[in-house]
């Protein structure tokens, strides 16, 4: 009898002991909550008011009436760039500068010593705060509660303090919520507005995809040329974008910074496919110019074009990306950006950001620089890439949504066939091919 009753005392203990571990462990910390909702920091000071001021209204899609097309030649001038210094132009006047930082409960994560200086940066509204939130609670479970990367949230106007603790509560990484200066969400002066918003009722009649969307363009231009200049990002080497409403379907087990790092990558994907030709009549034949004027010599270029049939609008799509911040911080991309930026076209066309980051890849990166993250499970609206590794495989890939890597559209099959070749560009027009072929080219003259 008394052996009957220690045994269900043991049995009991046991019970006790493991049930009670679990709930601790699994229980959140009731100080990480409280702080989480109510701290704020100060997380440093700089000479930037623009960062204090809301720069415009809840995107809605603009409502244009169509009318007659506007033409407007899309020609290509010769536009000399002179030598500057990179320098981040919104930091000129003198303002406290904060932005929220809020606290993270100290749980396990990969040594800080041992991290690579990464960020994971979303460009977000308030009202997408619902998908944002599904996109994070995915990206946590897949990847970061692993690593505990920090984030930076960016907004064109102030983050509510609803969207910022609704998003605090489901990371214990690092968080800044920063504002995007006017400087960086505006229509630059060299713009003729009058034109401008011809176009923008010209391809709003033509039914082209946010053809119509100020807004659009603005973040197009804010992703080509200004993100990585944000001063929330200044302390960073490498980046991973995420969007709201994107899914995840891997778990990764891998810190794919240090992979970056380690392998000499520069820029990663996970989807390339091709662009509409109507949102981008002209931006080939500019970057073919600038290549000129630059006196370029390139091997990754040729997987987008050719001297003979032009553009074969592939590109990366860079609402997943993984890449190096100084990728666009060198002096060659700023260049680049600020020859494509005078000519007025993210406005005047819709010119995407995926296709200038594609565009900059062939003209200053080789093939071994790029990277396709092909254990990355990933969708972004109807196209997905997720490969189904088995009943005991990492990914649970969507039954929905095909894969689109076989798929029409695709460029997959003609990246992974692509082999380097030499495309080198002349100020007298001459492009240089393999074996010293000479292709004239006098209309790119300079």
């Amino acid at each position: 009898m008394k052996r009957g009753v220690s045994y269900l005392l043991t049995l009991l203990c046991i019970g006790l002991f493991y049930f009670g571990s679990l709930y601790l462990v699994s229980r959140p910390s009731i100080t990480c909550l409280d702080s989480s909702t109510s701290e704020r920091a100060d997380f440093l000071h700089r000479d930037v008011p623009e960062l204090q001021k809301p720069l415009m209204e809840e995107e809605e899609e603009e409502k244009i009436t169509a009318v007659e097309p506007v033409t407007v030649t899309a020609t290509v001038t010769s536009i000399q760039i002179q030598p500057t210094s990179f320098q981040t132009p919104v930091l000129t006047n003198s303002s406290e500068y904060t932005v929220d930082l809020r606290p993270t409960c100290n749980r396990k994560s990969v040594n800080k010593n041992k991290k690579e200086k990464a960020v994971i940066v979303i460009l977000v509204r308030n009202s997408e705060l619902a998908p944002m939130r599904r996109t994070l609670r995915e990206f946590e479970d897949r990847f970061n509660h692993r690593f505990n990367y920090p984030y930076v949230f960016l907004n064109e106007e102030p983050f509510t303090e609803e969207f910022k603790t609704a998003i605090s509560q489901l990371t214990n990484a690092e968080i800044k919520f920063g504002l995007v200066p006017n400087s960086m969400w505006s229509v630059p002066s060299h713009v003729n507005e009058t034109v401008m918003n011809q176009q923008l009722r010209d391809y709003a009649s033509r039914n082209i995809m946010y053809g119509g969307s100020l807004s659009y363009r603005h973040m197009c231009r804010f992703n080509s040329g200004f993100f990585y200049r944000h001063p929330l990002l200044d302390e960073y080497d490498y980046y991973w974008r995420v969007e709201p409403g994107v899914s995840f379907y891997c778990d990764l087990d891998y810190d794919p910074f240090k992979f970056m790092k380690e392998n000499g990558k520069e820029y990663g994907f996970t989807i390339t496919l091709k662009e509409i030709p109507e949102t981008i009549p002209s931006l080939w034949d500019h970057t073919i110019k600038f290549a000129h004027q630059q006196q370029l010599n390139t091997t990754l270029m040729r997987f987008f074009g050719d001297p003979h049939g032009g553009y074969n609008l592939c590109h990366y799509w860079s609402n997943f990306e993984i890449a190096s911040l100084n990728l666009w911080r060198d002096k060659r991309y700023q260049d680049y950006f600020d020859y494509l930026d005078s000519t007025g076209n993210f406005f005047y066309e819709r010119w995407g950001d995926a296709i200038v980051h594609s565009l900059a890849a062939g003209l200053f990166l080789n093939k071994s620089q790029v990277h396709f993250f092909n254990d990355i499970g990933y969708r972004h609206d109807n196209f997905a890439h997720c490969v189904d590794d088995g009943m005991f495989g990492k990914c649970m890939c969507p039954e929905n949504i095909g894969n689109f890597d076989e798929q029409w559209g695709s460029c997959l099959n003609d990246w992974k066939g692509y082999n380097e070749k030499p495309w080198d560009f002349r100020k007298n027009g001459d492009q240089i091919l393999e074996f010293g072929q000479v292709v004239k080219k006098p209309e790119h003259a300079q």
